[in-house]
């Protein structure tokens, strides 16, 4: 035993480093609820799009001919080529899902900020403050 040691030390609190289960929850509906609702908004935008669009954004998706012999794709491939402006749905989509996730990031990372734990650890200490003198010789 040490001198500055004693036996009857406290037990030390678990640390738990899972993440809470409904935040989990949160987090898989956001995955999903996001991209359909980006969808949705760049169905609007693209029918609304004051700018007229480039050609390849208005032309439509054709797929090759060996990828209609497939029996089970034919319902979803007929009704991607039905969709004129699915390339340009499909780019609004992609930017405004990546809008709305950083936006999402951004005021996670306030609130956690603002109501989160202390940066400094029960043993931590905060850095010392220390004027420096501008060195001279």
């Amino acid at each position: 035993m040490g001198k500055y040691s004693s036996r009857n030390t406290p037990p030390l609190p678990k640390i738990h480093r899972e993440v809470h289960p409904v935040m989990r929850g949160i987090g898989c509906i956001m995955m999903v609820i996001v991209p359909i609702l980006s969808y949705g908004v760049s169905v609007i935008a693209v029918n609304n799009f004051p700018i007229p669009l480039p050609r390849e954004l208005v032309s439509g998706i054709v797929f090759p001919n060996w990828m209609k012999v497939l029996n089970g794709l034919n319902p979803i491939l007929f009704y991607i080529e039905s969709q004129p402006l699915m390339p340009a749905y499909v780019l609004f989509t992609v930017l405004i899902s990546i809008f709305l996730f950083t936006i999402m990031a951004i005021l996670y990372g306030f609130i956690y900020k603002t109501f989160g734990p202390s940066q400094y650890g029960p043993t931590d200490a905060p850095p010392i403050r220390k004027k420096v003198k501008k060195y001279t010789r």
